[in-house]
């Protein structure tokens, strides 16, 4: 203990009244008026709470073992109801073997409101098993799962389709009600085999069984093969492939009758140089080498090879059963000579495409068909297939030919069309058409026109007959004049308009791939311009030049000469047949045809057509006109338009000095019995 000092003095402490003694005389809180205050507002939150919550009943299915409000506003359950103010809450409800339900709920302004919710099963558990245990492939409502034995440990309640699917197994099909709540259940599926046993002998025995392309065993055997239509095949060495079709049905034993095999037949190669032989075995064409042949065993067989250009040769083979036999034979060649001279010289010569030198020259052939080419620059290639003749020697003089003269040269001297007429070939060239102002019997539209003809064209040899037109227009009738029957089919058709004429001219060139030559403007058939290569009427200037031209620049008045009358009969005109049918007729003339003759009934002109004279007037491709041109015409079409057109020659009715002449000109548009037409077309 510290000794005390003596000099210490102990001073007195002033008094301070404390604040908290002040304060607290100010406010006193009492316990009793607090506690009522607080009473009164909690119940006047309940009053209010009462009066604007909303009576909620939720109705789960089935009832879950706990229910309750887990977000939201404070809620009062009152039985089956919940008391809840107008808001957005979060329920949960929970039940052993069912799946948690979470909802969130939107309660609204009305008093009373009802929720229905239905609560969903946990999953089962399944378990799938097979016997036997082959491991089958599990489907359940269509869809792979798996191979069995299997355990599923979540299937969705309910009813579902299983199948279990084995290859060598029938089908499994069931279905099954999976109660769920993680109940555990189980399919065990008894399969039943998809095949039958297929009792198979063959005579020899041991053959080799395929079923469908397979080794299934060999004979005699019982095999297990599967339902359905099967390929059944026996092979065995030398001897054929038995094969055969047989219908399984699953759990359905059958035996195939006994099968007896027959040998085998033996193979014969054939090769020869040069290929392409001609291949005859036991008197029998069996094709060209190399080539492959069956034969029947134990047999001998006579082989004959030939070839054109070649010796043939002859070879004798034996077969045996399976037996492979290869023959090759080298062909001795058969030659002939050939020896060309080409002019001018120069260029390549080529024999079947390979090229062999200087055109000019001999050479040496198989006796055979080749294709021989000529190319030479500015000159056409020349083409020729020639076949030497062995022991006679051959030549060939050629003289090539420009691009120009080779393509007039290739252009066919006739042509025939889908429905047979036949067309030739005409070159034409210049000429004066009409006559003179002075010469007897002229007309005034026969007026004198220069023409310069350039492109050649094809021109119908006969006019068309009835029986062409008719495959046109089946219904079209050329009719009677006098006692004369229009109608037979090789007469000329007439009776037709010039559209009538315009529209076979379309119509046959849509059946020979030819554009139309005639459109159809202002409901009038008029030619197309530029003219094209279709099927149409033959112009003023076509029609003049291969009349009138045929025999040369110098030409005649009449078709026979410049004098009447007829001296022979070239034609068919109004003779002493027609006496009582038409106004004029040539006395003393006689050609047989009170009408119309067949077409092509009398002889030719010198270009090779027929009827340019006589039988009957034809239709022009040219609109009618009578206006002087100036200067040369140069392929002259006609008019653009016009009201007519021109018909040219004489006809069967016509006796007349005028008439008969080659410049007489007519006109029309309207059928009439002794008028028809002729085709032609440009060449290109």
């Amino acid at each position: 203990m510290a000794e005390h000092d003596p000099t210490d003095v102990i001073e007195p402490t002033p008094f301070t009244r404390a604040e908290a003694s002040r304060r607290g005389r100010g406010f006193n809180i009492r316990p009793i008026p607090a506690t009522l205050g607080v009473i009164f507002i909690l119940l006047a939150l309940a009053t209010a709470f009462m009066f604007s919550a909303r009576a909620v009943r939720f109705d789960v299915s089935p009832t879950p073992a706990s229910l309750r409000v887990s977000e939201g506003f404070p809620s009062y359950r009152l039985g089956e109801r919940f008391l809840m103010l107008p808001g957005k809450y979060q329920i949960k409800a929970t039940l052993p073997g069912y799946k948690i339900l979470e909802k969130t709920v939107h309660v609204g302004s009305d008093a009373d409101q009802d929720y229905n919710f239905k609560m969903e099963k946990l999953p089962g558990i399944l378990r799938i098993t097979s016997e036997p245990d082959v491991h089958p492939t599990v489907f359940i409502d269509q869809k792979k799962v798996g191979t069995a034995p299997l355990k599923l440990d979540a299937i969705e309640a309910g009813v579902h389709d299983i199948r279990l699917a084995s290859a060598r197994y029938l089908s499994y099909d069931t279905e099954i009600d999976i109660k769920g709540k993680r109940i555990e259940q189980t399919v065990a599926a008894k399969l039943s085999p998809a095949w039958a046993n297929v009792t198979i002998t063959s005579l020899p025995t041991d053959a080799v069984v395929l079923v469908d392309g397979e080794d299934s065993g060999k004979t005699p055997d019982s095999v297990q093969i599967l339902q359905g239509s099967r390929e059944i095949q026996l092979q065995k060495a030398g001897y054929k492939t038995f094969q055969t079709s047989i219908d399984v049905v699953a759990g359905k034993d059958q035996t195939v009758p006994k099968v007896s095999l027959v040998r085998a037949d033996g193979k014969v190669n054939v090769t020869t140089a040069p290929a392409g032989a001609n291949v005859t075995i036991g008197g029998r064409y069996r094709g060209q080498s190399p080539i492959a042949v069956t034969l029947a065993p134990g047999n001998s067989y006579e082989v004959l090879l030939s070839k054109v250009g070649y010796n043939a040769v002859k070879e004798k083979i034996d077969v045996a059963p399976d037996q492979d036999i290869e023959l090759h034979e080298k062909l001795s060649p058969i030659t002939g000579t050939l020896t060309l001279k080409v002019e001018p010289s120069g260029g390549k010569l080529f024999v079947d495409g390979k090229p062999v030198g200087e055109p000019s020259q001999r050479l040496v052939l198989t006796a055979r068909n080749h294709d021989i080419k000529i190319v030479k620059d500015g000159f056409a290639p020349y083409t020729k297939t020639i076949t030497p003749q062995p022991g006679f020697a051959q030549q060939l003089m050629i003289t090539l030919q420009t691009p120009e003269e080779a393509a007039v040269a290739a252009i066919p001297e006739q042509v025939t069309t889908h429905a047979g007429e036949t067309l030739k070939l005409i070159i034409p060239g210049d000429m004066t058409m009409g006559a003179p102002r002075r010469e007897p019997g002229r007309r005034s539209n026969e007026i004198q026109k220069q023409v310069k003809m350039t492109r050649p064209y094809y021109l119908g040899v006969k006019e068309i007959t009835n029986l062409e037109f008719n495959k046109f227009d089946p219904g079209h009738n050329s009719g009677i004049a006098g006692r004369a029957l229009l109608t037979e089919d090789d007469r000329p058709v007439v009776n037709v308009s010039w559209s009538d004429a315009a529209q076979y001219c379309n119509w046959l060139s849509s059946q020979d791939g030819l554009p139309a030559a005639y459109i159809k403007k202002n409901n009038e058939w008029v030619p197309v311009s530029p003219m094209n290569t279709g099927y149409r009427l033959p112009t003023e200037a076509e029609w003049v030049w291969a009349a009138r031209y045929a025999g040369g620049p110098h030409p005649t008045r009449f078709p026979w000469g410049d004098a009447m009358p007829p001296t022979d009969v070239a034609a068919n005109y109004a003779d002493e047949s027609a006496r009582n049918m038409v106004p004029y007729i040539i006395e003393g003339y006689n050609d047989h045809y009170r009408g119309p003759a067949p077409v092509g009934s009398f002889a030719p002109n010198q270009l090779g057509i027929y009827d340019l004279a006589g039988n009957v007037s034809e239709w022009i491709n040219d609109f009618y006109s009578v206006d002087e041109p100036k200067g040369v015409l140069t392929d002259p079409m006609g008019p653009d338009s016009g009201n007519y057109h021109v018909i040219r020659g004489s006809n069967y009715t016509d006796g007349r000095f005028s008439e008969l002449r080659w410049t007489y000109r007519d006109y029309g548009k309207d059928p009439r019995p002794v008028l028809g037409f002729r085709i032609a077309r440009y060449v290109k």
